[in-house]
């Protein structure tokens, strides 16, 4: 009987844990979105893919009216450690000929959401 209620103790203590880290999590992407989403002009978008099992990915791109990439973060992984960085490989390019220079596909369905959600801002 004891050895049970050390594990709902345990069970309820990662519980707790897990809850305070996803929190955590959700106020770095509230101040990244808050930071990004500063400038006097141009869009911002996001895009997210998840896998059941697996790693995600969150994506933030910020174009300029013209529709070139002027920031860009990206954060994946598996658990509530992951944070926000700055993804370097599509700053300067235009939104619409990112395709072509990302090679992971969950990555790229990500971008895509993101700038399917610019193009939406502009109509």
């Amino acid at each position: 009987m004891i050895a049970w209620g050390w594990f709902f103790i345990i069970f309820a203590g990662i519980w707790v844990l897990q809850f305070f880290m996803a929190h955590y999590q959700m106020k770095n992407y509230q101040l990244t979105m808050r930071e990004l989403s500063t400038r006097d002009s141009g869009y911002l978008g996001v895009g997210v893919q998840k896998r059941r099992f697996g790693k995600g990915i969150v994506t933030i791109v910020v174009s300029d009216v013209d529709g070139t990439i002027v920031e860009a973060r990206k954060m994946e992984g598996v658990t509530v450690f992951s944070r926000f960085k700055a993804y370097q490989d599509i700053v300067g390019k235009n939104i619409h000929e990112v395709k072509g220079s990302i090679n992971d596909a969950q990555t790229l369905s990500s971008v895509e959401m993101a700038v399917q959600k610019i193009n939406e801002q502009k109509i």
